[in-house]
């Protein structure tokens, strides 16, 4: 019996593969648990194609079309997603550990709970993206745009943010202690309740910023812009604020010592 489910589920997938030969599927395919693992996609059109569960493990993604597709739970680990179009792709917990997604597009992308961890975002458009709960860890995000996004308590412990834009992007509760934020644009970011001990923010523009009750113990702020920001009741223990512009900041119940 299970060498006889074993043998059905391989002729699903070469029924599968058989579709997807074309690289133009469109209006929904269904492509549910495929294995793709290490295949060629690149530049494929995968518009809107229900990928959801599929093994796409060091598979060449490289320029291709995913837009609106479900890869809820699909496994992504090191495959190659540089240039890609994922706007309002569903990766609702997928593995995307190692992945390389510099350049991608991610814009109105549900990330919740997806592993980004140790992935290449470099100038990754993430705006607008919703994702309670994602994991960054350790990842490279320099210079990607997270305008509007959605990320409340998710992983970016030692996570790299350098250049990147935060404008008015909801970050409240997420933990990113030790992570790189130097010079980011982050007027009216929402960092409420986070975890920032020992990050980075060197230079950093939080003009507006909502920092209220976060941790900011031993973090760098040295000429970071703090113009009106909402500091009241974090904590400053030990943190650098040379040459920090505290300009109409609001700073009641600071935690100084």
């Amino acid at each position: 019996m299970m060498a006889n489910q074993e043998h059905l589920t391989v002729l699903e997938n070469q029924k599968k593969l058989l579709i997807l030969q074309n690289r133009n599927l469109q209006n929904n395919a269904d492509l549910l648990t495929i294995d793709l693992r290490e295949k060629n996609l690149s530049q494929s059109n995968l518009e809107k194609v229900n990928l959801s569960q599929a093994n796409l493990q060091k598979a060449d993604l490289n320029q291709a079309n995913l837009m609106g597709a479900n890869l809820s739970y699909a496994q992504l680990q090191q495959a190659n997603l540089m240039g890609a179009n994922l706007r309002q792709t569903n990766l609702i917990q997928a593995n995307l550990v190692e992945a390389n997604l510099i350049g991608t597009s991610l814009r109105n992308s549900q990330i919740k709970e997806a592993d980004f961890s140790r992935s290449q975002l470099n100038r990754t458009n993430l705006s607008e993206a919703c994702g309670q709960g994602t994991n960054f860890c350790e990842a490279n995000l320099s210079q990607a745009s997270l305008y509007e996004a959605e990320l409340q308590e998710a992983y970016f412990y030692r996570v790299t943010l350098y250049k990147a834009q935060l404008i008015q992007a909801h970050l409240s509760h997420s933990y990113l202690c030790h992570a790189n934020l130097q010079e980011i644009q982050g007027h009216h970011l929402d960092l409420r309740w986070c975890n920032l001990t020992q990050a980075n923010l060197q230079g950093a523009n939080l003009q507006r910023a909502n920092l209220s009750y976060a941790n900011l113990s031993y973090a760098n702020l040295q000429g970071a812009n703090l113009t009106g920001a909402d500091l009241r009741g974090a904590n400053l223990v030990g943190t650098n604020l040379e040459q920090t512009n505290l300009t109409e900041a609001k700073l009641s119940d600071t935690i100084r010592a």
